[in-house]
């Protein structure tokens, strides 16, 4: 076996590597792709001389796992065995990617000849979340949006995938071409090959309810291999389910681009389980470093060590970590996945994980035209539909009150308000603070005064906030699939005293009759937590938009 001795010095043209362990330069063979903006790279990290292993891949995925697992950690980011090794990893990847005439058609029809075009970033994304992009330049940033964007365009049942773009912005710094960045990726939703144990391999989750489940898996299984650590966040008083929901944006969120890339290197061999391991690994070593002491916040604290975690630990030591938990296998993990997921489809609606910051649209890509809202812009109208029922996706917005131009009082609010529905109350406070309900029901109720002070409206309402994280909380029968109080029932109340929304225990959403004051609590009827800091809130401004079916 020959070794290639990389010098870093020249690596801003991107050093070129024989496939045959000499030194002799083998075209398109680059260690990162010009979509990298390698002078931010070199300023941000410490990149020694690198011993580039040429070792011809083995051809068995058991004896290519093994090989991965104990050469990876050696590799520094520089290594020119990268770019070769994901290219052939992920030409293995069997799924429904489409070939590049495809590809290069529907990216003209969505940005134009030249790329004047410029359509929002699909839904499937997450477009909440402040993303890593790690390295790459602008130009690298744009491929990532044509590539989310055409895969989203010609794959429509893939409706949910949070952390498609930071795993797409990792494989543009290694592989050459950006059509083969989207059949990497397409592949890895859509991944329909097996093992040579004739076992399913997932790299990716593709719609809301498996994600659901696959939360639900790494929960089960830091209850089994990390048993201290787990019994350390039930003791703490912290909302457990909520801090693993957020397990995966620990590797994609917060650890440092070169651990990022070496979890990488294994998972395209081996897929989720890997992700799984690493999540445990890191959980573990978490409750370790903070030596029983807890943080006054558990999330923030673990996302903390995450980011630091170089730190404290080398890349070596959190692999080794993962790989040695026993019986953590792929078969186990599908086990508990498919229980999970059956379990959510027998009650009929996802699981919301109400303050996770990576919830989003429950179906696909929406075009919204541009509605002139004193209170939100583009991009919260647009999670705001991604929100409502399917069958109103495609239903257009429209501003029917406005406190600023139809007065503050409710009566004029009932009165604007009584031919729409359903319709989406929005509200804005002295401090800033957006949130609302969506209603299912017209507001003309209140021309029956026996109805007024009734309770009205039926379980697809919703709560939410958009400040400072957008958060939706459902009604609580859509997750609980017990018997339900008439307290937990309570969605809509209205005279022209008051307007209320959401009871039992507190109102979830109070507005007076001058739409001056109001007060949001806990209520049973959504789960909710108050939408605003202080409970008690002024109002600057009222909306509420309605929604109106696109003419032909």
């Amino acid at each position: 076996m020959k070794v290639f001795i990389y010098d870093v010095s020249t690596f801003e043209e991107g050093a070129k590597v024989g496939v045959n362990g000499d030194s002799k330069p083998a075209e398109g063979v680059l260690v990162f792709t010009t979509w990298v903006d390698k002078g931010l790279l070199q300023r941000n990290l410490s990149l020694p001389h690198a011993e580039v292993d040429l070792t011809h891949l083995p051809s068995r995925e058991k004896d290519l796992k093994k090989y991965i697992r104990s050469l990876s950690w050696q590799w520094d980011l520089t290594n020119g065995v990268r770019p070769g090794l994901w290219s052939q990893v992920v030409a293995r990847i069997q799924g429904r990617a489409h070939q590049r005439e495809e590809y290069e058609q529907c990216k003209k029809s969505l940005f134009g000849e030249r790329g004047e075009m410029s359509p929002p970033l699909p839904t499937v994304a997450d477009r909440t979340v402040q993303f890593p992009s790690y390295f790459l330049s602008q130009g690298g940033l744009c491929v990532v949006r044509r590539v989310v964007t055409v895969l989203s365009y010609l794959h429509p049942d893939i409706t949910w995938c949070p952390v498609l773009i930071p795993v797409t912005c990792v494989m543009l710094h290694y592989l050459q071409e950006e059509i083969k960045v989207y059949q990497a990726v397409a592949n890895m939703l859509t991944h329909t090959g097996r093992t040579e144990k004739g076992e399913r391999r997932t790299y990716l989750m593709d719609t809301r309810l498996s994600h659901e489940a696959m939360n639900r898996v790494f929960c089960d299984l830091a209850k089994r291999y990390a048993k201290a650590a787990y019994g350390f966040l039930k003791g703490s008083g912290c909302d457990v389910d909520s801090v693993m929901s957020e397990w995966i944006w620990w590797i994609f969120g917060a650890l440092p681009f070169e651990y990022v890339v070496h979890v990488v290197d294994c998972y395209l061999v081996e897929g989720l389980k890997v992700l799984y391991r690493v999540g445990v690994a890191l959980l573990d070593k978490w409750h370790k470093q903070i030596n029983g002491a807890p943080p006054s916040d558990v999330r923030q604290s673990i996302q903390d060590f995450c980011r630091n975690i170089s730190s404290h630990f080398p890349v070596k030591d959190i692999l080794k970590k993962a790989f040695k938990i026993r019986n953590l296998s792929r078969k186990l993990c599908s086990t508990l996945h498919q229980r999970h997921l059956a379990t959510l489809q027998r009650k009929g609606a996802p699981a919301i994980t109400i303050d996770s910051p990576t919830h989003t649209a429950t179906h696909g890509s929406i075009a919204l035209s541009p509605v002139e809202s004193s209170i939100l812009n583009h991009a919260q109208i647009h999670q705001l539909w991604c929100w409502l029922p399917q069958r109103f996706s495609l239903y257009e917005p429209r501003v029917v009150y406005s406190s600023s131009e139809d007065g503050y009082h409710l009566r004029n609010l009932y009165q604007k308000c009584a031919d729409n529905q359903p319709l989406v109350l929005v509200i804005k406070t002295k401090n800033d603070e957006v949130f609302g309900a969506f209603i299912t029901e017209s507001l003309d109720y209140t021309a029956d005064k026996n109805k007024s002070r009734a309770y009205f409206g039926t379980g697809e309402m919703f709560l939410f906030s958009l400040t400072p994280v957008p958060v939706r909380y459902p009604w609580v029968g859509v997750t609980d699939g017990g018997d339900l109080s008439p307290s937990q029932s309570m969605f809509i109340s209205a005279d022209y005293t008051s307007l209320v929304i959401g009871g039992g225990d507190g109102d979830g959403i109070f507005l007076d009759q001058e739409m001056n004051r109001g007060h949001t609590k806990k209520c049973k009827t959504f789960n909710n937590a108050p939408l605003c800091i202080s409970g008690d809130f002024h109002c600057v401004s009222v909306e509420v938009l309605g929604l109106q079916q696109e003419e032909d």
